[in-house]
């Protein structure tokens, strides 16, 4: 009698002992016969393993539906981030400016570079002004960019017009000369409008005070 006592203990610690160590599936076979105590004692152990199982898998399912929304927020985010870095305007029918802020690193002028063929195609655009007036970093890399933009615009048939031109930049122009045929670059984005309209013939009327 004892002895089957003791068995039934040990495999009673033996299922509590594998559940601290992570195995919440195992659980403690039950005899109907025997002291009442230690079946209800088999028993406990199994409902509370139930009960721990069941929150473990709500926590789970729970991270897992939070993990979904954080991904998808950032993704909106990046997207969101992503509109705002490039937002291009249409000033004029067929004519675009895109006002570029901040610094221009590798990847965002892969962005810019999409947002910028993409609105000329569709717009079917003849001119594009990039404003530089808010741009924060003009190394030679950005440069080149900047550049291979102007060059991709031109080949879809329409005209890149540079404003708010730093020193910095432009000497970092001057050594890419070789590649700014075609590309005009006036002081403000105002001027830019105006001298695009002029090459259209539309006449400029100021009204007089």
């Amino acid at each position: 009698m004892h002895g089957q006592l003791y068995q039934r203990l040990e495999r009673v610690i033996d299922v509590i002992a594998r559940a601290a160590a992570g195995d919440l599936l195992a659980r403690v076979p039950t005899e109907e016969e025997g002291q009442e105590q230690i079946l209800e004692l088999e028993y406990g152990v199994n409902t509370l393993l139930e009960e721990v199982s069941k929150a473990r898998a709500d926590s789970e399912a729970q991270h897992q539906e939070i993990a979904r929304h954080t991904a998808k927020l950032l993704e909106q985010q990046q997207e969101l981030m992503r509109l705002l870095s490039t937002p291009v305007i249409t000033v004029w029918p067929g004519v675009l400016a895109l006002p570029i802020i901040g610094e221009v690193g590798p990847e965002r002028a892969a962005t810019v570079t999409e947002s910028v063929l993409a609105h000329v195609v569709t717009a079917r655009a003849t001119h594009i002004i990039l404003d530089l007036t808010g741009m924060t970093v003009a190394e030679l890399a950005t440069t080149q960019s900047l550049l291979r933009l102007a060059q991709a615009v031109q080949l879809l048939g329409a005209r890149c017009l540079l404003t708010g031109v730093s020193p910095h930049l432009a000497r970092s122009l001057i050594e890419t000369s070789s590649a700014l045929s075609g590309v005009a670059s006036l002081p403000t984005l105002a001027d830019a409008i105006a001298h695009v309209l002029r090459e259209r013939g539309v006449q400029l009327v100021t009204k007089k005070k």
